[in-house]
């Protein structure tokens, strides 16, 4: 089979710091959805849990009741 070469480590420069993208277009791609993710994480969510259980358990009933008395 096939085997990739040995390849030497990347070089990396003294001010390398793998939590700063560089300033690439990517680099701004990655820091967006950083940004994003953190966002997502620190936000509640946008209706409580068990109003959305309740919600889902009117519609399953509704649902239920149609197919029985149709």
């Amino acid at each position: 089979m096939d085997e990739m070469p040995d390849q030497p480590p990347p070089k990396l420069h003294a001010g390398f710091n793998p939590d700063r993208p560089a300033k690439s277009r990517q680099g701004r791609r990655l820091q967006r959805i950083r940004e994003e993710i953190e966002r997502n994480r620190t936000e509640g969510p946008k209706y409580p849990t068990w109003l959305l259980a309740l919600v889902l358990i009117a519609i399953i009933a509704a649902f239920v009741l149609i197919v029985i008395y149709a």
